[in-house]
């Protein structure tokens, strides 16, 4: 399916007192797509290449999560991410009329996928999770923080040309993937989070949620795909995950980073397209 334009499918939802930004195009079963916890990351960005073909097929939904991209800053000063974020995306499921829907989480958005299969199991069809783990175990073979989340850290901090070339560095095995549009655009929504970010210092005191304890309320049939390079989140968290979720098939790509749906586009779209339609 070709997508007519970015702004063609940009949209807002109101959903647990929030804006929610979205990007939505395609008809039939739902399928969400969650962006990583990068700076300046928001749902096109992250899914840009891999809008069209599952729009072919679902009806796609790119979330712009609280606090990334075009969506409100989110509130975790009482709760943590773990908790608002799954329950804000149920809210605007509820708002759009979706009853259950199968996700696609890259990282950040992958944790937060999974938090959602926990606590809405019967809201879940599928998971695709491409690198999640900053919140569900250590690395076994890598000193923690790694260096992806290192570079993450520094270009939060201090958002600039600079400082997103060493992200992009140390988060894909290619860094040309991240073409200087696409930093600049990253650069400048970043600097925007970092002057409105009201309540992120304060999140940053909230203990987040142990979700590893609860993945063995995950339900959903899984499929987790990891770069082999990935210097964010080593693959061997991915066969933790493996082992703790009932339903996981694991694929491992070579020559690819923390951007699985970003490096390798075409496989990643044939093999999480067949995973949801087997």
């Amino acid at each position: 399916m070709s997508i007519r334009s970015e702004e063609a499918t940009s949209g807002f939802v109101r959903a647990g007192g929030y804006n929610i930004h979205v990007h939505e195009a395609g008809t039939g079963e739902a399928v969400i797509m969650l962006h990583g916890g990068g700076p300046g990351a928001s749902g096109y960005s992250n899914f840009h290449q891999n809008f069209g073909p599952f729009a072919a097929r679902y009806r796609t939904l790119l979330v712009d999560m609280l606090g990334y991209g075009e969506s409100d800053e989110g509130d975790f000063t009482a709760e943590p991410r773990l908790v608002v974020q799954p329950r804000v995306v149920r809210d605007m499921l509820d708002e759009l009329g979706i009853e259950r829907a199968s996700f696609v989480g890259n990282s950040l958005g992958g944790t937060t996928s999974l938090a959602f299969a926990v606590d809405y199991p019967e809201r879940t069809h599928r998971l695709v999770l491409m690198g999640p783990g900053g919140f569900l175990y250590p690395p076994v073979f890598h000193s923690a923080p790694t260096e992806g989340h290192r570079r993450i850290a520094e270009a939060a901090a201090d958002p600039t040309p600079e400082t997103f070339r060493a992200l992009a560095a140390a988060m894909l095995y290619d860094p040309s993937v991240m073409s200087e549009d696409v930093i600049a655009a990253r650069v400048a929504v970043a600097q925007k989070r970092l002057r409105t970010a009201g309540t992120r210092d304060a999140a940053q005191r909230v203990p987040e949620r142990e979700l590893r304890h609860e993945l063995h309320k995950v339900a959903a049939k899984t499929l987790i795909i990891w770069g082999k390079d990935d210097r964010v989140n080593p693959y061997e968290i991915g066969i933790q995950l493996m082992r703790d979720v009932a339903d996981a098939t694991m694929v491992i790509l070579k020559n690819c980073g923390h951007w699985a749906q970003a490096e390798h586009p075409e496989e990643f779209n044939r093999i999480a397209l067949e995973f949801l339609a087997s």
